[in-house]
């Protein structure tokens, strides 16, 4: 079964300079995000014991969870809203993508089969999460059912990040 570092190896021939031309840092484990003001745009990927590969569309912002803004561990390992990116995205935010990354071959058509759920879906989606008013549309919507408490400290934060810093 291919692993995170095999797929982010293959995808170093020419996935990785595709998302930066769509705006994305690279980072390892086959993660990218690209910084809008105080959100970070994220993919974030997991193989499935099946070998497919899933991607996590998300929206995260270092303001939820520090009142100055200081990023902290990065990437995050947990996300607020968002959700797997498929074809019914963002509508379904629980759409199963059927990449295989199971051997090179397959890995080169899921990666093209990627990049177009990536233009199709997540990338228009991305700037109708502009205000604090869009972002905490989406808090809770996609199985994270965060206390009253945790809602409270996600508008405080987010509110807070929006105040702070310009959006682009």
């Amino acid at each position: 079964m291919t692993t995170l570092t095999q797929l982010d190896k293959y995808a170093s021939k020419w996935f990785h300079d595709e998302m930066r031309r769509r705006g994305f840092a690279v980072e390892k484990k086959f993660i990218f995000w690209r910084k809008r003001g105080p959100l970070f745009d994220m993919f974030v990927t997991r193989i499935s014991s099946g070998g497919f590969l899933e991607i996590k569309v998300t929206i995260w912002s270092p303001w939820v969870n520090h009142s100055n803004g200081e990023l902290g561990e990065f990437p995050p390992d947990y996300s607020l809203i968002g959700g797997r990116l498929s074809d019914g995205f963002p509508t379904d935010m629980f759409g199963e993508p059927l990449l295989s990354v199971e051997d090179e071959q397959v890995m080169e058509l899921s990666l093209r089969s990627l990049l177009v759920l990536i233009d199709q879906y997540a990338l228009p989606w991305f700037p109708t999460i502009n205000s604090y008013e869009t972002y905490v549309a989406y808090v809770g919507k996609r199985g994270y059912n965060p206390t009253p408490e945790r809602i409270e400290m996600v508008k405080a934060g987010i509110a807070r990040g929006f105040q702070q810093e310009k959006f682009l």
